[in-house]
């Protein structure tokens, strides 16, 4: 039995923690498609301008989990082929660089 971690079983960890991180906000993201990239940004594509508004209203609550649940640097909000938003995922507080 090997140890060693293949591309299939990192694709698999991927798709697992997406899951995760969707059934958090299972009644939003149902309508949305999300997808990981390689520059550690997770998108959100929306269909429906209403899903949009709902996801900024969450937008604490879903910055903080997208963070924890799949440790990417930032999250993306878009709407018809356009970036409607884009924040950092970790909020740098200002009390830290002192």
């Amino acid at each position: 039995m090997s140890l060693e971690i293949t591309t299939d079983d990192l694709f698999i960890l991927e798709q697992l923690r997406l899951e995760r991180f969707r059934s958090f906000f299972i009644k939003t993201l149902k309508r949305c498609s999300i997808h990981l990239d390689e520059s550690n940004t997770l998108t959100i594509y929306c269909f429906e301008p209403q899903i949009v508004d709902q996801l900024l209203e969450q937008i604490e609550q879903l910055r903080r989990c997208v963070w924890i649940v799949l440790g990417v640097q930032y999250l993306s909000i878009s709407f018809a082929q356009e970036e409607i938003y884009r924040t950092p995922t970790q909020m740098v507080s200002t009390s830290r660089l002192k």
